[in-house]
């Protein structure tokens, strides 16, 4: 049997996440953006894992848990991952697109043949939009890739079911239909930046652990060891890579939620007036900054312990700046 959703949608964007939950919200009549997509999630986070069982061993990872989730339980209610049994991750999700709708699944990149993926990357979000027995294959949509990228039925049981950390999966999908009306974004848009800024301050455990802004400090204070740590340079290369190249839109996603901000200011009069999208601007620099120093610290001979403490001084001063920018959010829209 052969099956490919009529009107399906992609459009390639900057990260996994939102682009799955525009292209999904797109399919269902409501032209959302990705940035807006990406804030009503409530996609910031910061988590920092160390392990001699990850690579690299000291790993920072800039959004937040249960994006996707979150997302849904906001607009639709109560919305939480579903998990096909062992060995039917495919007849599970051929029987989503047999009722006429998109799968959401996570996946480990290394099982995904085109991006001919050296290390594994499990929790990375695409979409399912058909099938074709004779092949053997699915047809996902996926980030920054045009149209529908072929995946044989071997390699999409396998992506789902990576038991590589931080992240180990579970054959994670999620199938909802979202109705025509739904709350308008000027009422859902303050609900989710106080979400966020709620998760940021109190800290919330994902599949990589905790996430919240107190582990922007635990970072910066441990970063003057990395002097002593074995696989430095591609801890401080990996840093680099996930606060400004690896679909986060530079910044580690804080440009992507700036814009989010921008966007919603022009729709709430409860955040128009609270010059959020600036404060998140000059976070977003500093995050920036932070980037390019790691990678001049990876590019050394040898690990520099001024450049290290350099960087947990800037670190520190991060941390600060996010500390103010969602308590901020609370005194503002915490009452409301």
């Amino acid at each position: 049997m052969k099956r490919l959703i009529e009107n399906w949608v992609h459009i390639p964007g900057i990260h996994c996440g939102s682009v799955t939950l525009r292209d999904v919200m797109t399919f269902f009549g409501h032209g959302w953006s990705e940035e807006m997509c990406f804030g009503v999630g409530g996609g910031l986070g910061f988590y920092y894992t160390i392990g001699e069982n990850i690579s690299p061993t000291h790993m920072i990872f800039m959004r937040g848990p249960g994006m996707e989730t979150s997302f849904f339980s906001l607009i639709i209610g109560k919305t939480e991952w579903k998990h096909a049994e062992a060995g039917r991750a495919v007849e599970t999700i051929k029987g989503v697109i047999d009722r006429g709708i998109p799968a959401i699944i996570q996946t480990d990149i290394f099982y995904l043949h085109y991006y001919k993926s050296s290390t594994h990357f499990p929790g990375h979000i695409i979409s399912v939009w058909g099938y074709d027995d004779e092949k053997g294959e699915v047809y996902v949509a996926d980030t920054q890739f045009e149209g529908l990228k072929a995946v044989s039925y071997e390699d999409l049981a396998t992506s789902m079911a990576s038991d590589e950390p931080p992240n180990p999966l579970n054959n994670n999908y999620l199938d909802m239909t979202v109705p025509k009306e739904v709350r308008p974004l000027s009422e859902l848009a303050p609900e989710a930046v106080l979400m966020n800024a709620s998760k940021m301050l109190d800290g919330v455990t994902g599949g990589r652990g905790e996430s919240g802004v107190r582990l922007i400090k635990a970072w910066a204070d441990d970063l003057p060891s990395w002097k002593d740590v074995h696989d430095w340079k591609w801890c401080a290369r990996f840093g680099y890579q996930v606060i400004k190249k690896r679909g986060v839109g530079g910044a580690g996603f804080r440009w992507i939620y700036r814009d989010f901000l921008r966007e919603a200011e022009t729709l709430s009069p409860l955040l128009s007036g609270l010059g959020l999208s600036g404060k998140m601007d000059r976070i977003g620099e500093r995050w920036s900054e932070a980037a390019d120093l790691l990678k001049d610290i990876s590019e050394r001979g040898k690990p520099e312990k001024s450049l290290l403490k350099k960087a947990s001084q800037m670190a520190a001063g991060i941390y600060g700046m996010e500390t103010e920018y969602y308590s901020y959010v609370l005194e503002k829209l915490g009452g409301k």
